[in-house]
């Protein structure tokens, strides 16, 4: 018989090349729906700046786009650049990658959005909207800031948010550290406290006494204070802001009685041994900004993973104190209440922190973020979040720090079993932890 039409083969081989064009049509559109995306949000930061330049130009302090709509799925907010005086960024939470990479295209010598952060969050105008280039534009870029005339400095953040500077500048400038015990090298802003090690020194208390110490790993401290030494207190080490902590020990052996939520004895015979109260996580000049935009005091330090004790001497040796859990500005709802609306406070248990009259707990938190950043649509649901819980997120991760607030239903003992930590893991404000862990210090 003479067969006719197309062999197997042959309708495979078509099948594939259309399969091929299919997918690449997908691409094709995908890209182009992106490149849509990402021109509509450099089109909405440009005209929010617009209107902050001219705020500036006024002379106006607090900055604000609050006569904006967002569009669907992002949330855009404005602040000074912790890096320059001369620019201001106009911020959006959740970009997905893919859109941001187009707007990076968008970056250049001739336009006015001056620099886009790596996961896109910030937009960075200059506050005449001018093209002007500074430094700062190439803080991220050592290649970059090197080609374009300046000089970088591979230490040169310490703090103050500066990698890239003028030809000839010290990198040291304004530099955050311990000027009695530490050095810094001007040619790249290296800094160390080695040759300054065991030297006298001198330090100001809060009472405005002036103290003769000596350098001990970077900081002054007490010279009359012996580390190891056996102490109870922080007395005992030479009292606050001697530069020692008494660095507390706790085993079973130190309960006493049942661990419960109402035991208002819980621990006893705490002891421990004089320690320097080194460990300050410094914080990058746009972490700062992240955590006083939120309401934070510029005093906020943030120290190493201690129990309790050993946290709240810390932060008392400093000249700091723990933060009250009051003062996270969580809300939660009372059996009366259709919303949130009552302050979390000591004494109380587990609450999700809730902006007031928000209804967070509905939200899955940990499904909002992908390590330190906003998901991709997810910014309207962290907003129903206290501001304070979700910049200590945005700057340390999911790191659970003490607070000095007791809990436990009407618990308001200082040697109950529990003490709230902030939840930064899941956007709460937890009341079930034993003051003998281990957690982040922070201290205000």
């Amino acid at each position: 018989m003479t067969e006719i039409g197309r062999s197997m083969v042959e309708m495979l081989g078509v099948l594939a090349i259309m399969g091929l064009v299919g997918m690449v049509g997908v691409k094709m559109y995908t890209s182009a729906m992106n490149k849509h995306k990402a021109n509509e949000l450099i089109y909405e930061a440009q005209k929010r700046a617009t209107m902050v330049a001219m705020q500036i130009t006024a002379g106006q302090e607090n900055l604000s786009i609050t006569n904006f709509t967002n569009p669907t799925g992002y949330t855009f907010g404005v602040e000074k650049n912790p890096n320059n005086a001369n620019q201001f960024n106009i911020t959006i939470d959740a970009v997905k990658s893919d859109v941001c990479k187009q707007m990076k295209n968008f970056v250049g010598q001739g336009t006015v959005v001056r620099l886009i952060s790596d996961n896109c969050t910030a937009l960075t105008f200059n506050n005449d909207l001018s093209k002007t280039v500074y430094p700062s534009d190439y803080n991220s870029d050592r290649a970059a800031c090197n080609n374009a005339g300046f000089k970088s400095c591979p230490y040169g953040d310490n703090g103050v948010g500066r990698s890239c500077v003028q030809n000839g500048q010290s990198c040291c400038v304004d530099i955050e550290y311990n000027v009695q015990c530490q050095t810094c090298t001007p040619a790249n802003g290296a800094v160390s406290s080695t040759a300054l090690e065991g030297n006298s020194c001198t330090y100001t208390r809060q009472d405005n006494t002036i103290v003769t110490g000596i350098c001990r790993s970077g900081i002054c401290v007490d010279a009359n204070v012996i580390a190891d030494t056996e102490c109870t207190t922080n007395a005992d080490c030479g009292g606050a802001e001697s530069g020692y902590y008494c660095k507390i020990t706790c085993t079973n052996d130190n309960l006493n009685g049942t661990v419960n939520s109402t035991n208002i004895s819980c621990f006893k015979n705490l002891k421990g041994t004089c320690a320097l109260a080194t460990g300050k996580i410094r914080q990058t000049a746009s972490d700062r900004a992240i955590l006083t935009k939120a309401g934070f005091p510029t005093s906020l330090l943030m120290g190493p993973s201690l129990n309790w004790w050993s946290a709240n001497n810390w932060c008392e040796a400093r000249g700091r104190h723990l933060i009250d859990v009051s003062q996270m500005e969580c809300y939660r709802r009372t059996n009366n209440s259709t919303t949130n609306n009552t302050l979390v406070q000591e004494a109380q248990l587990y609450a999700y922190c809730c902006k007031k009259d928000q209804s967070c707990q509905q939200s899955n938190w940990s499904s909002l973020w992908n390590g330190k950043n906003i998901l991709p649509g997810k910014g309207e649901e962290v907003a129903k979040f206290g501001d304070k819980i979700v910049a200590l997120r945005r700057v340390y991760g999911d790191s659970c720090p003490w607070t000095r607030s007791p809990a436990g239903s009407g618990n308001n003992s200082q040697n109950s079993c529990y003490v709230f930590r902030i939840k930064a893991l899941d956007g709460t404000v937890n009341g079930d932890h034993r003051r003998s862990g281990n957690n982040p210090t922070m201290c205000l």
